[in-house]
């Protein structure tokens, strides 16, 4: 008697087990099939599609904030009549899609992926878009006004610096000691004109710089200009067909065994009942009042 309940137990698991190989064998040639349909429509449907290019740039500073702005955009779906029956909204959200920017950790550098239908549409999108993206990222307004007077005053302290060194240097060839100096410094001429030197190339830098910002990225600065692609992108048939069969096979595999459970619970009455009250509650099966 005491063996009994471990020995029901290992008995209703061989059963239940049994059930379940049961159940895949009779279904064996759907679940075979079935998944098999499925990855050839998915490896034939990727030879349907068309090919995709991408051309790429490599720029040395992040512009990735404006690259999908409707200023930058509309104006690259308009020139390149990317439209082809689309609203306009569609029109950008469909470039947007197109659009990959990322920074590369180990080299800090930034790379901007345009994909088109055709090489030549890959590379002209790409550098419309880094056209209109310079023009968003260049200072308008009133930060253009304060670089522009900053540039300004920076440009006539290099003049007055220029013309100072000019006067400091002539009296080093002369082998002379400017007292005007010696009062205001504490030191001999050589030493000044070696420190005005070097506010010199501080302020050529402030000015170099100011010029820059004012001017903003141009293609001149990319480390790398859009790229004509030469071959397409891979689509990758054999994984997206592997993984539509895999799919297909998992749930024809629960369809088969939610079958098998539904038609396994309407023969017993219990679970029969049970079964009647779900489809009441559903609204299904209920006959109408006479």
């Amino acid at each position: 008697m005491e063996n009994s309940a471990p020995t029901s137990a290992a008995e209703d698991d061989e059963i239940s087990l049994l059930d379940l190989l049961l159940t895949v064998s009779q279904n064996i040639k759907l679940l075979i099939l079935g998944p098999l349909a499925a990855g050839l429509c998915a490896f034939g449907i990727t030879f349907a599609l068309p090919a995709t290019y991408e051309s790429v740039a490599i720029l040395p500073s992040d512009i990735g904030s404006t690259l999908r702005l409707a200023a930058v955009l509309d104006p690259v779906v308009s020139k390149l009549d990317l439209a082809k029956g689309q609203t306009p909204e569609q029109a950008r959200l469909a470039l947007s899609g197109r659009i990959k920017f990322a920074q590369d950790k180990q080299t800090k550098l930034f790379t901007l992926t345009v994909s088109g239908d055709s090489p030549q549409q890959a590379q002209a999108t790409a550098k419309a878009v880094l056209k209109q993206s310079y023009e968003q990222n260049r200072p308008r307004g009133i930060n253009k006004t304060r670089l522009e007077a900053q540039l300004v005053g920076a440009k006539q302290r290099l003049e007055e610096a220029q013309r100072t060194s000019v006067g400091l240097l002539g009296v080093l060839e002369r082998g002379l000691k400017s007292d005007a100096v010696l009062k205001s410094t504490g030191t001999d001429v050589s030493k000044s004109y070696t420190d005005l030197l070097s506010v010199l190339a501080g302020i050529q830098a402030q000015v170099v710089s100011l010029e820059m910002q004012l001017e903003g990225m141009s293609d001149e600065q990319l480390l790398q200009l859009p790229s004509l692609p030469e071959k397409p992108v891979s689509q990758k048939k054999a994984m997206k067909a592997t993984i539509a069969a895999l799919a297909t096979g998992f749930s024809l595999l629960l369809f088969v065994f939610i079958r098998q459970g539904l038609r396994t619970a309407g023969a017993d009455p219990e679970s029969a009942a049970k079964l009647a009250a779900i489809r009441r509650a559903l609204g299904f099966g209920v006959k109408p009042q006479a």
